[in-house]
């Protein structure tokens, strides 16, 4: 880069730019990753997302097929306030399976 003569160059920024991403600005902030059984007593529970309001603070953090697993037994239900229903029911049913094929 040639220099400017006479031109001040103190005011200039020197660090990089954070990069410019039009999806993270359409979607907003990536949600933190991770599942949270929450036990409620008579063989019942409920899988929440990780960052679900409704999920127990400090509840341990199962990996997928952990969580998948627990989703599986009967009395235990995926959260829809988190989306974890959403997310993890196409996983038990199979992408081919939803609503409009009537279940």
């Amino acid at each position: 880069m040639k220099r400017v003569e006479g031109f001040a160059y103190d005011a200039v920024p020197t660090e990089r730019l954070e990069k410019h991403s039009a999806a993270r600005e359409i979607l907003g902030p990536r949600r933190s990753s991770g599942w949270v059984v929450q036990k409620l007593g008579g063989g019942r529970s409920v899988v929440h997302a990780v960052d679900c309001e409704e999920a127990p603070a400090g509840a341990a953090l199962p990996a997928l097929d952990q969580a998948l697993d627990a989703a599986e037994h009967p009395g235990v239900r995926l959260c829809s306030l988190c989306g974890a229903a959403a997310e993890l029911d196409p996983l038990l049913r199979g992408f081919d399976h939803g609503p409009a094929d009537g279940e």
